[in-house]
């Protein structure tokens, strides 16, 4: 059963912003194919049904979602940047589909794939802040990545987006130091 809820909605704005070109890989967004996958990906139910202006809007709200993450350090800045998506996109109702349980909808009647996404994964990112605190939005540390992260869940912060970029770095760190090693002379 698909998980209705603002958890849900901050990680697809999170993947949503990934799709921005970046120096590991080019555009991911650039189909209504492509949008409709990232839906289905991250458990929309059918019909899942993107055209040309869905795509539109979900790369207008791509846009404002890489800026609230580039603002995580900025807390009056981030919050501007969230309020002013709530402001033009969030209408919260609760709603039911055929087959599927009553649950909240934030966006306007009517909207566009782009326009759900943007109220509600500004909704869902402006409940995890207001829960966790700016520091729960954060951007990967491997220095070749810039994806969105959320720190969510026990533990220390996340500090990468996913384990392979983690493991990149480790092996990079351990690869200079091996070679730091290699350049000294033998104790004597």
């Amino acid at each position: 059963m698909t998980a209705f809820g603002y958890s849900r909605w901050a990680a697809l704005a999170t993947a949503l912003a990934n799709t921005t070109p970046g120096e590991r890989h080019g555009d991911l967004l650039t189909t209504p194919a492509e949008l409709a996958a990232l839906l289905r990906a991250h458990d929309e139910p059918e019909p899942v049904a993107v055209e040309a202006g869905d795509l539109r809007d979900a790369r207008a709200a791509r846009d404002a979602f890489t800026g609230v993450f580039d603002a995580a350090l900025d807390e009056p800045v981030l919050a501007e940047r969230l309020n002013a998506m709530l402001a033009n996109s969030a209408r919260p109702r609760l709603t039911a589909h055929a087959g599927v349980p009553l649950h909240l909808h934030v966006d306007a009647p009517g909207s566009s794939w782009g326009g759900w996404l943007a109220a509600s994964g500004a909704m869902g990112l402006a409940l995890l802040v207001a829960e966790h605190g700016a520091g729960v939005l954060g951007r990967c540390a491997a220095g070749d990545c810039r994806d969105a992260l959320l720190r969510t869940g026990a533990g220390p912060a996340r500090r990468f987006c996913s384990p392979t970029c983690a493991s990149r770095v480790r092996v990079a760190a351990h690869r200079a130091r091996g070679q730091g090693r290699a350049g000294r002379p033998a104790a004597s």
